[in-house]
C-alpha cells in the first residue's frame, strides 16, 4: 500500500515527521497545525492536549482496562492497529515536549528487608524524595499519595516488616481511584496493617496478578491508626480481583477488611483470622454481577478462630449486606459463617461453611453466657455459630425486632454442617432456588417470621431443594409457606414447626445473652402453614411429643405432597382457633400413631401391617403409575394416604422403573420419586375409603 505523508508540525515536533495513515485503499495527505493535531494524534483521550494522561489512557486499554480512548488518535504508527508499538511513538512524542509519563511517576515498588525500590514506567530507578506520587518512610513504609492517573502501581517483593499505605487528599482528589497490582508480594507487619487505605476518594483496587502468589500478614498484638486490626484494612471502598493468588493471615483480629464497600470479584482469596475473616461494614459482595466470563477463577477460603467467617455490619438504610453471586466459598468458622446485619443474598456459586463442632455438638458451655434457649433444645450453643445469617435490627435493648433479617436464596450449591441453625432470618426468609444440604445439632432453617420455599405455586420439584439431614427442627417460622421444591427433613423434634418456644436467634454478643434477635417469635397465637405445592418428606426420630407437621395456628394443604413420619403426623392449634383443611387437589401419606382428624378428610386409604426403617413404600395409583415412592425413615406400623389418592394401593419393596423422576438424588441414592411404574412388592392388606 501506498501512503501519502502526513506532516507534523507546531508545538508538538522539533522538526518535521511523516507518518503514514492509510486510509481504505489509498491514504490521505493532511498538513496539520499543532492544535489539529491534537484533535487527532496522540490525543488519546480527547482533552484537547498532548500530557500524561494520553498515556495513561493507551496503557490500560492494551492490558484490557476499562478505557475511553480516540482510535484514530492513538494509531501513531498508522497500521490500522493499536499496540506497543503506538505506545512507544507516543512516548517520544511526550519526550519530545518533555514531559515524561514516568518521570518521578512510581509504577512499581519492590520491598527488600529494609528498603523498597521505586520505578517508573520505563524500568528507570526513582529516588524516594524525586517520586511525585508516593512518599517513603522508614526504609519499608510506602505511602501512595496521588490517584492512579499516570498508570497503575505494581508491588512485589518480601518485607518482615513493611506497609503499603493509601492515603489521597479526598478534597483535591474527591472521585480517586488507586490501583494496586499486587505481582508476587510477601509483606509483614507485627505493629500495624501491612496494607491500609486511610483515605481514597472512590475505592483502592488490589490486582491479583494470574500466576502470583501474594501473602499478607499481620502480629497478634497491635491497633492501627483506625483503631482496629486487619492484615488488608481499607477505611474506603475495596475491590479485590485477579486471577492470582491472594493469602492473607489476621494473627490480631481481622483479615480483611473495609469501613465501607467490599467487593471480591476474582481471584484465589486465601483467608485465615483470629476474629472475623472477611468484613465490610456497608456491604460484602462476591462476584462480578457483570462478569462476562463467569465465576471460574473465583475462590474465597476462610478460616477463623474466634469470629465469624464473612459478615457485613452496617446498620444505615440499604447497607449492611452480604451478597454472592457465584465462586467457590468456603468457610470454617468459629461463629457464624455469614452474617449480614440486615440481609444476605444467594444468587449462585458453590458454599460450603462448617462452623464451630458442626452438627456434631451435644451441648456444654462453649464459653458463651451459659443459655440454651427456651424451644426444648438442651444442645443449644451459648454463642452464635449459625451457617447463614441474617440479623436484622432490633432496639437498643437487643429484644425487640424493628426491621431486616431478610435471608434470599435463589440459586447455588450450599452445604452447612452448623453448630447453631444452618440457615437463620431475625425478619423473613425466600427460598427460591438452589440446593441446600443442612445438618446441625439445632434447626435447620429458622425465620422469626415468615418462611416461603418455592416463589410459584405447583408440581415444581426441582426449582428448590432443601435436605436437611440432621436437625433438632428442620424448618421452622412464625408463618411457613411451600409453593413448590422440594423439601426432606430428617429430625428429632418437628419437621415443620410454625410456632415453638424461643429460639435464642441472633446472639450478636453484649447485654441479651441470645444478642440481637433473641426475642424469638413476634406475635403469640399468630401461626399458619401451608402447603400449596412441592414434595415434603419428614421423619421424626425421637419418640413423644415430636410432630411431623405442626403449627400453633392452622394448617392448610391445597396442593403438593406430602409424607410425615412423626408421633404425631400433623398438629395444628385447635384450642387457639386453628384450622385442619386438606384439598382433594393434594397428596398427603401419614403415619397412624396418632389418628389426629384423619377421619374427617377426603378419599383416604388406610393399610396394615408393618413397615421396617428403610424399606421402600410405594403408593400407586389405579392407572398403575406411581403417585409417590419413598424409602422409610424410620419404623411405622401403618400408613395412610388421603387427598387425590382414589383407587390408590400401597406396596412395599420392589423395583421402580427406568422412567421414573426421583425428588432429589444428591441426598440420597433413589430415596424419594414420582412417575414410572413399579415392578413387584407386596400389595397392603389395608382396607380404603374413596
Amino acid at each position: 500500500m501506498t501512503g501519502i505523508p502526513l506532516i507534523l508540525k507546531g508545538r508538538y515536533t522539533m522538526k518535521k515527521t511523516r507518518i503514514l495513515i492509510p486510509f481504505g485503499a489509498a491514504a490521505l495527505a493532511l498538513s496539520v497545525s499543532g492544535a489539529a493535531f491534537a484533535a487527532v494524534t496522540g490525543d488519546v483521550n480527547r482533552n484537547g492536549k498532548l500530557d500524561i494522561a494520553d498515556a495513561v489512557s493507551l496503557v490500560k486499554y492494551l492490558i484490557a482496562e476499562p478505557a475511553d480512548i480516540d482510535g484514530a488518535a492513538a494509531d501513531l504508527s498508522g497500521d490500522g492497529k493499536i499496540n506497543a508499538i503506538d505506545l512507544a511513538l507516543l512516548k517520544r512524542l511526550l519526550l519530545a515536549e518533555g514531559s515524561s509519563p514516568s518521570e518521578g511517576y512510581v509504577t512499581q515498588i519492590t520491598y527488600a528487608a529494609d528498603s523498597v525500590t521505586l520505578k517508573d514506567a520505563d524500568g528507570n530507578v526513582i529516588a524516594p524524595d524525586k517520586a511525585e506520587n508516593v512518599r517513603v518512610e522508614n526504609g519499608t513504609v510506602v505511602t501512595v499519595t496521588k490517584p492512579t492517573d499516570a498508570g497503575e502501581i505494581s508491588a512485589d517483593g518480601e518485607c518482615s516488616q513493611g506497609q503499603l499505605r493509601i492515603d489521597v487528599d479526598k478534597t483535591a482528589y474527591p472521585d480517586a481511584q488507586v490501583a494496586v497490582s499486587l505481582r508476587g508480594l510477601t509483606l509483614a507487619n507485627s505493629s500495624d496493617s501491612p496494607i491500609y487505605a486511610a483515605s481514597v476518594g472512590d475505592e483502592l483496587v488490589l490486582t491479583v496478578k494470574k500466576d502470583t502468589v501474594n501473602t499478607i500478614s499481620d502480629g497478634t498484638s497491635y491497633q492501627n491508626a483506625d483503631g482496629s486490626a486487619g492484615a488488608i484494612y481499607s477505611c474506603d471502598d475495596l475491590k479485590i480481583k485477579g486471577k492470582g493468588t491472594l493469602i492473607v493471615n489476621g494473627n490480631c483480629e481481622d483479615g480483611i477488611v473495609s469501613k465501607d464497600d467490599l467487593k471480591l470479584w476474582n481471584g484465589d482469596i486465601q483467608v485465615t483470622a483470629a476474629d472475623d475473616g472477611i468484613r465490610g461494614k456497608d456491604s460484602v459482595r462476591i462476584g462480578d454481577p457483570d462478569a462476562a466470563e463467569g465465576y471460574d477463577s473465583l475462590s474465597v477460603n476462610v478460616k477463623t478462630t474466634g469470629g465469624d467467617g464473612i459478615k457485613s455490619t452496617g446498620t444505615d438504610e440499604g447497607k449492611g449486606f452480604v451478597r454472592i453471586n457465584g465462586g467457590t466459598v468456603t468457610i470454617d468458622s468459629y461463629l457464624d459463617g455469614i452474617s449480614g446485619e440486615q440481609s444476605v443474598e444467594i444468587n449462585g456459586g458453590t458454599i460450603d461453611i462448617h462452623t464451630y463442632q458442626g452438627a456434631s455438638y451435644s451441648g456444654g458451655n462453649q464459653g458463651g453466657y451459659g443459655f440454651g434457649g427456651g424451644d426444648g433444645n438442651k444442645n443449644k450453643t451459648d454463642v452464635s455459630a449459625k451457617g447463614i445469617k441474617a440479623v436484622g435490627l432490633y432496639d437498643t435493648d437487643g429484644t425487640t425486632w424493628k426491621s431486616g433479617g431478610n435471608l434470599y436464596i435463589n440459586g447455588g450449591t450450599i452445604t452447612i454442617d452448623s453448630s447453631d441453625d444452618c440457615l437463620h432470618g431475625g425478619g423473613d426468609l425466600f427460598l427460591y432456588g438452589g440446593s441446600m444440604m443442612l445438618q446441625t445439632s439445632d434447626d435447620g432453617v429458622h425465620s422469626d417470621h415468615s418462611l416461603t420455599v418455592g416463589e410459584t405455586a405447583g408440581t415444581i420439584y426441582d426449582n428448590v431443594q432443601i435436605i436437611v439431614t440432621k436437625g433438632y427442627e428442620g424448618l421452622e417460622a412464625q408463618h411457613i409457606i411451600q409453593n413448590s421444591g422440594t423439601v426432606i427433613a430428617h429430625v428429632t423434634d418437628d419437621g415443620f414447626n410454625a410456632g415453638g418456644g424461643n429460639d435464642g436467634s441472633g446472639n450478636q454478643g453484649g447485654f441479651n445473652p441470645w444478642g440481637g434477635g433473641g426475642g424469638g417469635f413476634s406475635s403469640g397465637g399468630d401461626y399458619s402453614l401451608t402447603f400449596n405445592g412441592g414434595f415434603a418428606l419428614v421423619d421424626v426420630e425421637n419418640s413423644g411429643d415430636h410432630d411431623g407437621i405442626d403449627s400453633n395456628g392452622s394448617i392448610t394443604v391445597t396442593g403438593g405432597i406430602i409424607i410425615t413420619n412423626g408421633n404425631q403426623p400433623f398438629d395444628y392449634g385447635a384450642e387457639s382457633g386453628g384450622k385442619l383443611s386438606f384439598s382433594n387437589n393434594a397428596v398427603w401419606i401419614e403415619n397412624s400413631r396418632t389418628s389426629h382428624y384423619m377421619e374427617t378428610q377426603p378419599n383416604y386409604t388406610v393399610t396394615g401391617g408393618s413397615t421396617a426403617q428403610g424399606q421402600r413404600i410405594s403408593l400407586v395409583g389405579s392407572d398403575g403409575k406411581v403417585i409417590v415412592s419413598f424409602i422409610a425413615g424410620k419404623q411405622v406400623t401403618v400408613l395412610r394416604a388421603g387427598g387425590n389418592v382414589s383407587g390408590a394401593k400401597f406396596y412395599t419393596g420392589g423395583t421402580l422403573s427406568a422412567d421414573t423422576t426421583y425428588f432429589q438424588t444428591a441426598y440420597s441414592d433413589q430415596l424419594a420419586a414420582y412417575g414410572g411404574t413399579l415392578s413387584g412388592g407386596t400389595a397392603s392388606s389395608g382396607s380404603g375409603k374413596n
